[in-house]
């Protein structure tokens, strides 16, 4: 059933269950990866299993969250500092190849195709014709590269953005959409080369009044 939160990103999962998960908190309770060493996790396969295994728990079909979770621990012997792993988006677990587009009318400032650990993969930045809270920008991150739009395109939503990336060219994460928003504080920070934000801060800022929590807007409830 359709809840309030249910997102509006993927026109060919229309019917699918959702559920919220924070995996850091799931990372540390589950005994099959709490203590390994290597992290598993970092492996972009066993994540994917291992996501997966959580939404059947949960008894849905794929799963959100992250936001401002500490995930320190989650992506523990990653590439992030340790003290820099609060996410500061929302991720969206749906398989490669998933169809994305977009939740509201905007315009397309960047587009960035970047498979390097870590990165961004395909990334779209977007100017919002509408601010959302004080966030008048957003990005859609982890995509494929092909299918992206182009810099000046203008969005409605239901535009097509692109679609989930694999891990040879997300960045190589597990397959996932990571919705991130930021005022013209964070913008003017990183612009002109927007690709050096990251989606990831200080472990100690629980809020972030620069980049407010994107599930209302992946969600539909914007305009």
């Amino acid at each position: 059933m359709a809840s309030a939160t249910t997102p509006v990103l993927f026109p060919t999962l229309g019917d699918a269950r959702w559920a919220y998960t924070n995996l850091a908190a799931e990372a540390r309770s589950d005994p099959e990866v709490s203590d390994l060493s290597p992290n598993p996790l970092n492996d972009p396969d066993f994540c994917q299993r291992w996501v997966e295994a959580d939404a059947r728990r949960k008894e849905v079909d794929f799963t959100y969250g992250g936001y401002m979770e500490p995930r320190d621990h989650l992506w523990r012997g990653h590439y992030h500092h340790p003290d820099l792993m609060r996410h500061t988006a929302v991720d969206y677990n749906v398989p490669a190849g998933t169809p994305v587009t977009a939740p509201a009318k905007g315009r397309v400032l960047r587009v960035v195709r970047d498979p390097s650990f870590g990165g961004w993969g395909g990334c779209v930045f977007i100017a919002l014709a509408n601010p959302y809270f004080a966030a008048g920008y957003y990005l859609m991150a982890h995509l494929a590269h092909v299918g992206l739009p182009t810099a000046g395109d203008i969005l409605v939503r239901g535009s097509q953005v692109g679609f989930i990336g694999e891990p040879r060219e997300n960045g190589v994460w597990f397959p996932h959409l990571h919705l991130q928003c930021f005022d013209q504080t964070i913008y003017d920070r990183y612009a002109p080369a927007l690709d050096d934000m990251d989606g990831y801060g200080p472990n100690q800022e629980a809020i972030n009044p620069h980049m407010p929590d994107p599930t209302a807007l992946g969600a539909g409830l914007h305009r």
